[in-house]
């Protein structure tokens, strides 16, 4: 097995076709064919089901696309080291972070990014917390932001970033909201949409807080996105409880409120899987996620968010 069967049997299974990947790599059909029939020889295992449509990766293909996905990045991610140590840093980084702080820092990072590194090509990966754990240790993001406690793990190299304060947020004449500040256990007397995983993130925080408090959420609504409950408490009916920095335009406009709620805070921190070491360019993102954290959070773009520790 080397490295150019592999990226063959990638690209077979990425297109599902053997002349469309014969195209792709610029090889003759019969010697793409013939790498595969001896890749499997070797393996001892059929990679493809073939049939009219094309091919598609057996049980056994699946596993090896996985591993061979994870060594072909990592094999491109030694060429660019090892070239960058004569210029700057570049080549391909995938960050994980929530759809919801993609909202606030997707924009910013992508500017400056390409503003000092142009050489870096920033991909951005929405998930939430654990899915995005995942991800990191499986090698197909570098970095992601993760939300929740600060634990250190065997398999993660972390560095905490900041808490942001969850509030209420709803329409600005909705009744339900307090002038200034809201206890986590008046919360069961108002109708919320709840947005975000069960058990995880914002609602993670929401609902640990609550139960601490002897309080029983009982949710007129559950969404994933916020954005759909934007939607929903723009109506004025229902408000929710989630960071608020995702809403600042219509909270600066006049359009939403949003309440602090006492005690309650989403821990956020940045991960790197720790089994493998970290490019340049990862190194560099690093950095200035850290460094337009604080710009943001300085210049009051990022309301309601306190650095963890002095960046």
């Amino acid at each position: 097995m080397d490295f150019r069967q592999l990226r063959y049997f990638a690209v077979v299974a990425q297109h599902g076709h053997f002349g469309r990947a014969a195209s792709t790599l610029h090889v003759a059909q019969p010697a793409l064919s013939r790498q595969i029939r001896l890749l499997e020889e070797e393996l001892g295992v059929q990679l493809f089901e073939r049939h009219p449509r094309g091919a598609s990766p057996t049980e056994a293909g699946l596993v090896l696309l996985d591993r061979a996905t994870f060594i072909l990045r990592y094999l491109e991610q030694v060429r660019n080291d090892v070239t960058a140590t004569q210029r700057d840093p570049r080549g391909a980084v995938a960050l994980g972070m929530s759809p919801g702080l993609a909202l606030t820092l997707a924009l910013p990072l992508f500017e400056e990014i390409s503003s000092r590194f142009p050489g870096v090509q920033l991909q951005i990966v929405e998930d939430y917390t654990e899915a995005l754990h995942d991800r990191l240790l499986q090698g197909t993001v570098d970095l992601a932001i993760l939300n929740g406690p600060h634990l250190e793990t065997p398999n993660l190299v972390t560095t905490a970033l900041m808490e942001e304060q969850i509030c209420l947020i709803g329409l600005a004449t909705n009744p339900h909201l307090p002038k200034h500040s809201i206890d986590v256990r008046a919360l069961s007397k108002i109708p919320l949409v709840l947005a975000g995983v069960a058990k995880a993130g914002v609602r993670e925080v929401v609902e640990t807080a609550a139960a601490r408090a002897g309080v029983k959420l009982e949710p007129k609504l559950e969404v994933q996105s916020l954005e759909v409950a934007k939607r929903i408490i723009s109506q004025g009916k229902l408000c929710t409880a989630h960071f608020a920095a995702p809403t600042k335009a219509d909270i600066d406009s006049g359009h939403l409120r949003a309440v602090p709620i006492k005690g309650m805070f989403l821990p956020r921190f940045i991960a790197r899987a720790s089994d493998r070491p970290p490019s340049r360019a990862t190194i560099v993102l690093a950095e200035i996620i850290q460094a337009v954290s604080r710009e943001l959070v300085a210049s009051a773009r990022w309301p309601h968010a306190k650095l963890t520790i002095e960046l």
